[in-house]
């Protein structure tokens, strides 16, 4: 890993952390690079990506600042369930199954390469029914604060949207057999097909979190919709 990427994480780890809340301005180059022991223009580098990201804003004079969130596109492009259900005029429900800590072996598909990882595993439900299993697993070198959440009262799906900037979304969209754990949880028959939404997020290079949404196939559809062309 190159030295600009080690320090774009630690700032966004600082970001993250509300070190550095939105609003506030981060130290000068110079501080930086004397903090880090790098070249100035290594430092460049890391903020230029920063700002290609849409995270931090750098203005002549008034030097760089952090961008409030509430303004960052993440709140239009990952959409909260809780939202979906209570949109459709049903009653919104949610369980914490499980949270623990693993290693970046947890992850079979190497996304995360080397980070320790979150695991949480929640059910939201829809008029006290199952609706979709939360599978999901979470960076805490790039996300460190999700440590001590406890995410008993508020979904991983919605706490990150509200707290934790990104960059880029891979999105897979795939129907398969439901595994033990959707049999288990979303109270349906060994065998029976569920739809299925992996997400995968990152800032730049760094992985950020990695989700799999499943849901009873019978009881679930994508809907898209246009606005009207005139």
């Amino acid at each position: 890993m190159h030295p600009y990427e080690d320090i774009r994480a630690t700032i966004l780890e600082r970001i993250n952390n509300q070190t550095w809340p939105a609003g506030s301005t981060l130290p000068h180059e110079e501080q930086l690079a004397k903090e880090f022991d790098v070249a100035r223009g290594t430092i460049r580098r890391a903020l230029s990506s920063l700002v290609e990201a849409g995270l931090i804003e750098r203005r002549r004079k008034a030097g760089t600042r952090v961008v409030d969130r509430r303004s960052h596109m993440s709140t239009l492009n990952i959409p909260i369930i809780r939202h979906e259900i209570e949109s459709s005029g049903a009653q919104y429900g949610y369980k914490l199954l499980s949270s623990d800590i693993h290693s970046p072996e947890k992850d079979e598909t190497g996304f995360f390469k080397t980070a320790s990882l979150k695991h949480v595993l929640a059910l939201h439900l829809k008029d006290g029914r199952p609706f979709q299993l939360e599978d999901r697993l979470i960076n805490l070198t790039a996300i460190p604060k999700a440590r001590d959440e406890s995410f008993k009262t508020i979904s991983p799906n919605e706490w990150l949207v509200a707290q934790v900037p990104y960059s880029s979304i891979r999105t897979y969209l795939r129907a398969e057999l439901a595994s033990a754990l959707d049999v288990t949880h979303l109270k349906i028959t060994t065998g029976r097909p569920v739809f299925i939404v992996e997400r995968q997020t990152t800032l730049k290079t760094v992985p950020l979190t990695r989700v799999r949404l499943s849901h009873d196939a019978a009881q679930y559809q994508v809907v898209t919709e246009t606005a009207d062309v005139t």
